[in-house]
């Protein structure tokens, strides 16, 4: 009996010695995390309705004169908005490439979003034959988002 009883000691003296920590480990220290999006307001639509913002950490050369950036709209009232061919829905973030030199623009995704956050179905993609780069009109959502991306300069 005394045999088991010291077995049963040297087993639970063994597992706790596994369990216990050295007093040079120090716990790990969790990294800062990092923001993944840097919104910038570019103004609000001339209805009032919806608000337009630009991500300053999207922004990514992907040809000699063309940028990618990512795109915010938050529709204040969905109800006094027409969506036309899209879901009716509180926020859209849109993937857009700029050509600096050309002064277009084109729609290359689109993901929607309803009032609580939630993703409505599946983000779309598009390619420069179903949506074709658009000029940029002066003073519109895209020409701010032009200026931003492009500087005065048009780089």
């Amino acid at each position: 009996m005394r045999t088991y009883t010291l077995l049963a000691s040297l087993a639970a003296l063994a597992l706790a010695g596994c369990a216990t920590r050295t007093p040079t480990e120090r716990p790990s220290v969790p990294s800062k995390p990092v923001a993944n999006a840097d919104w910038h307001n570019l103004g609000v639509s001339p209805s009032g309705n919806v608000l337009h913002e630009i991500d300053g950490l999207s922004i990514r050369k992907v040809g000699d004169r063309e940028f990618s950036f990512r795109g915010r709209k938050t529709v204040f009232n969905p109800r006094k908005e027409n969506f036309l061919n899209t879901p009716p829905h509180k926020v859209s973030v849109n993937q857009w490439v700029v050509d600096c030199q050309a002064r277009t623009v084109r729609l290359t995704g689109v993901a929607l979003f309803d009032e609580n956050g939630r993703q409505i179905g599946t983000p779309y993609t598009y390619n420069d034959k179903q949506i074709r780069a658009m000029p940029i009109v002066k003073n519109s959502a895209s020409y701010h988002q032009y200026e931003y991306v492009c500087g005065a300069s048009g780089n």
